[in-house]
């Protein structure tokens, strides 16, 4: 993307459109019918819960539950256009190609943060959980087993969550806290550069495929 405002295209390009389409596929739509409704987000709570051990009542348990509720409502007020308490992939794109125009009409030069930069509010949450979610034992960092053990859980194979580790982690050398994980995740939502680290933070290696 160009730096110049009033220059820059907000279109998304088709390598951003296959980042986007596969993090709407593994980690959102659970069940896989192509939209997303209530009920994905709902299974995601039940399956985050047991797997961490948070039974219910306990306040990690309601503090998720509240968290995916703020997410669903936020993803529902920006993303479903046509109000059918639906959001398809098709809406879903769309909601990232406003939220790229809406971010440089209201860009500044004092801006602290560029647009390209910037996130949506309801994904600021998500980034929080996700984070909490892959910390397993809770040191604030992360780790390759954990990387690992959370990523097989949405199914990606072992063999490429460690390899995709390596590359964020820099080969073991760069420690990854939430500051820097944050920083990977905006990479892989906004950024349209091949090379950047962020677009690994799935476990996918590669997006040159359909």
């Amino acid at each position: 993307m160009g730096a110049v405002l009033g220059l820059v295209d907000t279109k998304l390009t088709p390598f951003q459109k296959k980042k986007l389409l596969h993090e709407f596929t593994v980690f959102f739509d659970l069940n896989k019918d192509g939209k997303l409704e209530w009920k994905d987000f709902d299974m995601a709570r039940e399956k985050i819960c047991e797997m961490s051990g948070w039974k219910p009542g306990t306040d990690k348990f309601i503090q998720t539950h509240e968290l995916f509720v703020t997410i669903w409502r936020k993803l529902q007020d920006e993303g479903d256009e046509n109000n059918d308490g639906l959001i398809t992939a098709e809406e879903w794109l769309r909601m990232w190609q406003k939220f790229n125009e809406q971010c440089l009409k209201q860009a500044s030069k004092a801006d602290e943060v560029s647009y390209e930069r910037k996130l949506p509010d309801w994904l600021e949450k998500y980034i929080r959980y996700k984070f909490d979610l892959f910390d397993r034992t809770g040191d604030g960092y992360l780790d390759c087993d954990e990387f690992e053990y959370v990523l097989g859980d949405f199914g990606v194979p072992a063999r490429d969550a460690r390899s995709a580790f390596l590359m964020i982690s820099q080969n073991n050398e760069k420690k990854v806290d939430f500051e820097y994980y944050k920083d990977l995740c905006t990479d892989y939502f906004r950024s349209n550069d091949p090379s950047a680290l962020g677009n690994f933070i799935t476990g996918k290696l590669v997006f040159s495929d359909k």
